[in-house]
């Protein structure tokens, strides 16, 4: 997967794969080429049909996240606790699907050390998301890997789609003085996308295992 980056042209990360004279047609027809390009490289069956991908995010929208996240630095772990508590608390059902917090209390997952490294791992991930904001291919790459491991863990593609609002939620109170729709708005465009390639991504791993068994 490496090279998955400089074989496709582009990025829904980018704003200028979203403008042209044919509007979304054309953007879809470019996404797809893309997606079809990748998976053929390696060897997947050809994707179907999927919904229209987010908005890529604005040069504006980029710079907000990378400012806000020098002010999150300092609280990340915290952020990271917050974020999965809150969404163990609100879909129970993604906690079971956690061996490790199977079961456990929610009070007691508030002081885990093992909930907390989890958290900061992912908390690690989207830092690197926004560090690639500004190249869009490497991002887009890194998230279809990633979505690739998150299928072989076993978890739903509906869990992904998650993450986004929860993180948002937990980190309004860092952000208490600075906060507006417009950042809101930018974090929600960035968990969008994210959430849209790496569903994608594993997709394409359920087809190919799909074919793989009926061969």
């Amino acid at each position: 997967m490496g090279n998955a980056g400089t074989t496709r042209r582009g990025s829904i990360f980018s704003k200028q794969d979203s403008t042209g004279d044919d509007g979304p047609t054309r953007h879809n027809k470019r996404l797809s080429s893309r997606q079809n390009t990748f998976l053929e490289e390696e060897e997947f069956p050809p994707e179907p049909p999927v919904m229209p991908p987010p908005e890529p995010l604005t040069m504006r929208q980029k710079e907000l996240l990378t400012e806000m996240w020098k002010l999150l630095e300092e609280d990340i772990a915290k952020v990271g606790v917050i974020t999965f508590v809150s969404l163990f608390e609100t879909h129970p059902d993604v906690q079971q699907s956690f061996m490790p917090f199977r079961g456990v209390e929610i009070e007691d997952l508030k002081h885990s050390r093992q909930l907390r490294d989890h958290a900061l791992r992912v908390m690690a991930f989207v830092q690197k998301a926004v560090a690639r904001l500004y190249e869009p291919d490497k991002l887009e790459t890194l998230l279809r890997d990633l979505g690739k491991k998150h299928y072989h863990y076993g978890a739903k593609q509906k869990y992904v789609d998650l993450i986004g609002p929860q993180f948002i939620m937990a980190i309004q109170p860092s952000l208490v003085d600075r906060w507006t729709e417009e950042m809101h708005a930018a974090w929600t465009a960035l968990f969008s996308n994210m959430a849209y390639i790496m569903k994608g991504s594993m997709a394409a791993e359920e087809r190919f295992r799909v074919k793989k068994t009926a061969t």
